[in-house]
């Protein structure tokens, strides 16, 4: 499994039931020492590639390089051992560190907008995976879990519940597989899987400004 997005980035290797080994890597600087990370966690756990059934990687939202680095390590992995792969969501990853099934996945976008998906009955009430922040559904005890900045935390809703005692990495990893390989979607020996934004990238009136200097 590889995570080159989330707070809680890393390698995992997983048996069926159960995380067997686990590689942290840092999260704003996931791509650096990912190989080694991935060389380490096979030595410690004495298999080769050629052993795996299956590649799990986070595929988005995120920056936009951590987003591709993992993709881009995952795709040719699973084509070469010609093995099933799954592209997994932020959401559909935290979704598995809960029991809750009612709750809101928040994740800060950027300075205004927040990455928000609705599970169980909050599901209907988002209608768009990008929203401002003064534009999430306000109500009583909504229980929510991700990954917002300090200052989205401070400027949620008031009656906004963040979900204690959620699942650590490596119990989430092993939740995920069992469901993901479970799946006859996930059964199929190699299928690409393309990076997820959640939003059209927008180009900066500052690199505007630098591509247009270039043409001219």
């Amino acid at each position: 499994c590889i995570d080159t997005i989330t707070d809680e980035s890393g390698i995992a290797l997983v048996h069926p039931g159960k995380t067997i080994g686990f590689e942290p890597l840092e999260s704003r600087h996931s791509s650096d020492g990912l190989f080694f990370a991935i060389d380490r966690l096979f030595k410690a756990a004495g298999i080769k590639p050629s052993d795996l059934d299956g590649v799990v990687v986070m595929k988005g939202p995120g920056s936009f390089t951590s987003v591709r680095v993992g993709v881009a390590v995952a795709n040719p992995f699973a084509h070469q051992l010609n093995i099933p792969i799954a592209g997994l969501t932020t959401d559909e990853f935290y979704a598995h560190k809960t029991e809750d099934p009612d709750f809101l996945y928040l994740q800060t976008m950027n300075r205004e907008e927040v990455y928000t998906v609705g599970f169980g009955k909050y599901q209907s009430k988002i209608k768009t995976p990008i929203l401002p922040l003064a534009d999430l559904p306000e109500g009583k005890g909504i229980p929510w879990l991700g990954q917002l900045s300090p200052e989205h935390q401070a400027a949620l809703p008031e009656g906004y519940k963040a979900i204690t005692n959620p699942k650590n990495t490596q119990d989430t990893w092993a939740s995920v597989c069992d469901s993901v390989f479970k799946s006859k979607k996930a059964q199929k020996a190699y299928e690409l899987v393309e990076p997820y934004y959640a939003k059209e990238a927008k180009i900066t009136p500052s690199k505007r400004r630098l591509i247009i200097g270039k043409i001219q």
